[in-house]
């Protein structure tokens, strides 16, 4: 990576203006990463613009710099830089075809960048952030570090994922050093929910399916139109799924508009679902992936729990 890094520092330097663009739907290490980086940035005096195709979440409006996230692209000559996005189509904007730098830690990452800076061992990609920061020349203010510590906190469910390493502490304590509240950034970017997401997640859980190991429920859009929820996610029922005892595997699936339903995976140590999520043209890590897929709510879900219940199994006995 010793020479990606060169490159990166390179390209970072030479630019007058630079867009930060995340994924779409983007959750607490997609924001921050993006935040932390735009006001880095700006420390050096550079033209940052951070960039999400469907706007900030009002969850994570709480963060320095949120104010600032626009929804377009800038115009003119910008060095484009995407965080935490596995593949170019997940930030959302088909006409940009070019990226210079890619900071990124999932191991379904495509590579698709000038520049590739992913690290699959990375506990989240502000973690890998803050890694390469002294590299690259960029400051960590305390702005910055709320920001990073916040996508480290959300990303690692609070520090309870299997990622998390002694390194994974340490580095948060060195945030914290910097300047970033842990309080708040466990409180607003894990616990916190707004009574609409509380509502919403009624209907889903009032779907629940168990089958052996495997749980599941459905979010449609008249469920989303019933509550009156804004967003076209899963408020972050999927994770309460996870902490079912009896499911080494859990699935939600989310009606979009256009024919379309986002699917999350969640799986117990020994279950690998990025390898489900593959197979739809999704991607993540070993035990959180996701994907996009056209079709009916009803016949995606049969299709996606008959590819499950084949593919996630131990990988002892996947391998055997």
């Amino acid at each position: 990576m010793l020479s990606e890094i060169a490159l990166a520092k390179q390209l970072l330097d030479g630019a007058a203006q630079v867009a930060v663009v995340a994924h779409e739907r983007p959750d607490g290490d997609a924001v921050g990463s993006m935040l932390a980086l735009c006001l880095s940035l700006r420390e050096r005096g550079k033209r940052a613009h951070a960039v999400l195709v469907g706007g900030l979440p009002g969850r994570y409006a709480f963060l320095p710099g949120a104010e600032g996230v626009q929804r377009r692209m800038p115009e003119g000559e910008t060095l484009v830089v995407t965080v935490d996005a596995a593949d170019l189509d997940r930030i959302g904007f088909p006409e940009v075809r070019k990226v210079d730098i890619s900071f990124d830690h999932h191991p379904s990452n495509t590579r698709y960048a000038a520049v590739n800076l992913v690290d699959p061992e990375a506990a989240a990609t502000t973690a890998l952030l803050y890694r390469l920061a002294p590299e690259l020349g960029l400051p960590i203010t305390p702005a910055v570090a709320a920001n990073l510590l916040t996508g480290l906190v959300t990303d690692t469910i609070g520090f309870r994922t299997p990622n998390v390493t002694p390194d994974t502490l340490r580095l948060a304590a060195e945030l914290i050093e910097a300047g970033a509240n842990l309080e708040l950034a466990y409180r607003r970017g894990l616990v916190e929910r707004s009574f609409l997401a509380v509502r919403y997640w009624g209907n889903g859980l009032s779907k629940l399916q168990l089958q052996g190991d495997l749980v599941w429920t459905s979010l449609s859009l008249a469920d989303r139109k019933s509550v009156g929820y804004p967003g076209p996610d899963d408020a972050d029922l999927i994770e309460i799924l996870s902490t079912i005892q009896e499911a080494r595997v859990a699935v939600i699936f989310v009606e979009q508009s256009e024919n379309q339903v986002k699917v999350s995976w969640r799986g117990r140590p020994g279950v690998d679902v990025a390898r489900v999520a593959a197979q739809f043209k999704g991607g993540g890590h070993t035990l959180a992936a996701g994907a996009t897929i056209k079709g009916e709510l009803q016949s995606v879900m049969e299709l996606v729990l008959a590819a499950t219940r084949t593919a996630a199994q131990p990988i002892e006995q996947a391998t055997a």
